[in-house]
């Protein structure tokens, strides 16, 4: 196919695509082509520190020329002009399109087009770096570096015009009666960019001015909307010549009424330059009526006008008033605060009085007990004093503590955690510890013995040294004895009994409830409760209870 043929085929083709972007310039051998941009929906053009969001591009344009030689030979020769692209990227982009692959007898403008596409995709810099080569004649328009902030606005502007006339020649959907209308018979607010159809917004805007809202009043119709109708906005909307004449007195009335130094004369309602003076007198300039500016009544000569009089005096008749109340209120509190201290006080010397008697009804009773009590007392090596009070406080901690006795050789044992089997070290006897002999919840009297405040041996003994004069008893036999007619007394007394053998005659404490002793001195067997020697468990199924609380 001749060079000629397959040139009118790419022509009638390229018609056929690009319709009215399409423009032969001369005969059939040059034309141009404007070259749309296929932009995302998240599209970005940078201007130095300003960011702009578009969904329109004004188009390239591509000038073609044809020769004698294509395509069987040779590509055609091209000219780009863009004002969005600098020249140093126009020219960046006449060499991509030398370098491009060209097939011989092969037409290469379409595939051009697809090239100069792919320049611009998600985002397009307006770069300000100069270039100090010679430029490439092929390249026309290509913007400078001093002219970026132009540019850019032109290229807002081009994409507000293109989605206005996107939003006309579309359907809508009014927000307000929700009927599918042409967008050219719809009204866009500017400032929101909510559109409604022109009688419903007609209807809004009368109805808001009947109501007497105009001017920055006057809002959009839709919920949670804040932003004003423009003035040009409410001229288009409004049919009516007189309504809107009635809309622009009342706005200009509204902002003059704002102005701090504009007043209305009461005579013919005109507006009136209060001046900076002193003095408050105001001359109409329609009316020529002269009236003061605080009261609006005819001028008098009077420095202080009569209604800043009045409102001083109702204004010093207010403050009294305030201050005889806050006066009150502050008396009112304060017998309030008098009255409540008062009652605390009663309060607290009630309760330290019921504490006081409680104490003594405590030690009362405490010391009815000791009086019920047989006496018993006994006596004690002073050297062995430390030891056996060492034992009663261990006695007294294993009662306070969880702790049972070993059903097979009674000695105590100490429950802190884990599950309830149980193993004595002491004969290896394996238990449950809720099944074990003895009463399951005995009754602990610890005296010397508290977990939080646990008494220690020298204290106890400085106690029985003040109470029965152990250090004048010691320099003549070396014993002290202690009886049951004190607290200490009574816990030790009640804790210790002598081994029956009277050979030995050794004091051993009693180790909770269990009243089956083994001295530790002789190691004899015997009752606690009647201190017989014994010979195994019959005793306790004949005579005395094996375990009693002390």
């Amino acid at each position: 196919m001749a060079n000629l043929e397959k040139q009118a085929d790419e022509i009638f083709a390229l018609q056929s695509i690009f319709d009215t972007k399409f423009c032969l310039l001369y005969g059939n051998t040059q034309y141009e082509i404007l070259i749309d941009f296929d932009l995302d929906q998240t599209f970005v053009v940078r201007c130095n520190d300003k960011i702009s969001i578009l969904h329109h591009l004004p188009p390239f344009s591509l000038i073609i020329y044809y020769h004698d030689r294509y395509p069987s030979d040779d590509p055609p020769s091209f000219i780009l002009s863009c004002c969005y692209f600098s020249k140093i990227s126009l020219k960046n982009l006449c060499q991509k399109l030398d370098t491009h692959p060209f097939i011989k007898g092969e037409v290469c403008v379409y595939d051009w087009i697809e090239l100069i596409k792919q320049e611009i995709t998600t985002e397009l810099t307006l770069d300000t770096t100069v270039d100090d080569q010679m430029n490439d004649p092929r390249v026309l328009n290509g913007y400078l570096p001093e002219n970026i902030d132009q540019i850019y606005q032109h290229l807002i502007d081009y994409n507000k015009e293109r989605e206005e006339k996107q939003f006309q020649n579309q359907l809508q959907t009014c927000l307000i009666c929700s009927n599918t209308i042409p967008g050219n018979d719809c009204i866009r607010l500017h400032r929101c960019g909510h559109f409604y159809c022109r009688s419903c917004l007609n209807s809004y805007v009368q109805m808001t001015l009947k109501n007497g809202r105009f001017g920055e009043k006057l809002l959009c119709p839709q919920n949670h909307c804040q932003k004003p109708l423009l003035p040009n906005e409410i001229k288009q909307i409004i049919q009516d010549e007189q309504l809107y004449q009635r809309y622009e007195r009342l706005t200009l009335q509204q902002a003059l009424e704002s102005m701090s130094d504009v007043i209305w004369c009461p005579r013919c309602q005109s507006a009136v330059l209060s001046g900076n003076g002193d003095d408050n007198l105001a001359i109409c300039d329609q009316c020529r009526y002269t009236f003061c500016k605080k009261c609006r009544e005819v001028f008098h000569f009077q420095e202080t006008c009569p209604k800043d009089y009045l409102i001083k005096q109702l204004r010093l008749r207010q403050f009294e008033t305030i201050r005889k109340q806050q006066k009150e209120e502050s008396e009112r509190t304060r017998k309030e605060q008098e009255k409540d201290r008062k009652r605390l006080t009663k309060q607290e010397e009630k309760a330290k009085a019921e504490l006081a008697r409680l104490e003594k009804q405590k030690k009362l009773a405490a010391e009815r007990e000791l009086l019920r009590q047989g006496y018993r007392e006994v006596t004690i090596d002073l050297s062995e004093e430390d030891t056996l009070l060492e034992e009663i406080l261990n006695a007294e901690r294993m009662e306070a503590l969880n702790t049972q006795q070993c059903p097979n050789c009674h000695v105590r044992i100490e429950k802190n955690g884990g599950c309830l089997h149980m193993h004595c070290s002491r004969c290896d006897y394996n238990f449950t510890w809720p099944t074990s002999e003895g009463p399951q919840d005995p009754k602990i009297n610890s005296l010397l013995y508290h977990s939080s405040s646990a008494q220690s041996v020298e204290s106890i003994r400085e106690e029985i040294n003040k109470k029965f004069d152990a250090p004048e008893a010691s320099k003549e036999n070396e014993n002290v004895v202690i009886n049951n007619r004190s607290f200490i007394g009574s816990a030790i007394v009640k804790r210790v009994k002598a081994c029956p053998n009277l050979s030995c005659q050794t004091l051993n404490v009693k180790m909770g409830d269990d009243n089956w002793m083994t001295c530790n001195e002789c190691l004899e067997q015997y009752c606690f409760s009647c201190a017989e020697p014994i010979n195994g468990l019959q005793h306790f199924k004949r005579k005395c209870d094996r375990y009693t609380s002390l």
